[in-house]
């Protein structure tokens, strides 16, 4: 019995780690949903905050999943320091929370545009990106761009399949 209690036990304190960790993993991301025939559309209270005139993710009834352009911002909005590789991290973290929102995940994506500010820098963009995403590969496309939000080193928008 007591062999049976403690295994018990284990598995609840694992439970309660695991849901710690998968909500700050997430943010505890708080989104505004309003549906339509059509799908339904989400903003964060960040993007509602600054007004921005777009959702952040938008679902369709087919099961497609679209994820505005992200550039690498912190919790308020703010491009993080560091450069291309610190801002990929905080891209990679935002789309994780948003895709979570949804219980999807990275697995989920099957398409990615890619701004990227410097094209020099596109060996460093691959490191980070691969470092996140694993074969099979989500189709990709590439463009240098200038003048990003927030004057980023890239931004990245991505289109997932909700199964």
């Amino acid at each position: 019995m007591r062999l049976s209690a403690f295994i018990l036990w284990g598995f609840v304190l694992c439970a309660a780690f695991l849901e710690a960790a998968a909500q700050e993993s997430t943010g505890n991301l708080n989104m505004s949903q309003t549906d339509t025939a059509a799908g339904s559309f989400y903003s964060s209270e960040l993007s509602l905050q600054q007004d921005f005139p777009f959702s952040d993710v938008v679902t369709t009834t087919g099961g497609l999943v679209f994820i505005s352009g992200l550039v690498g911002t912190d919790e308020t909005g703010e491009l993080v320091p560091g450069g291309l590789r610190a801002e990929t991290h905080a891209i990679f973290t935002q789309m994780q929370a948003y895709l979570a929102h949804l219980n999807l995940d990275l697995t989920d994506v099957v398409k990615c545009l890619v701004m990227i500010d410097d094209i020099d820098q596109w060996g460093d963009f691959n490191g980070v990106y691969t470092s996140y995403f694993k074969p099979p590969y989500p189709a990709r496309s590439a463009m240098g761009a200038d003048g990003l939000a927030l004057r980023a080193s890239l931004e990245l928008e991505c289109i997932a399949v909700n199964r």
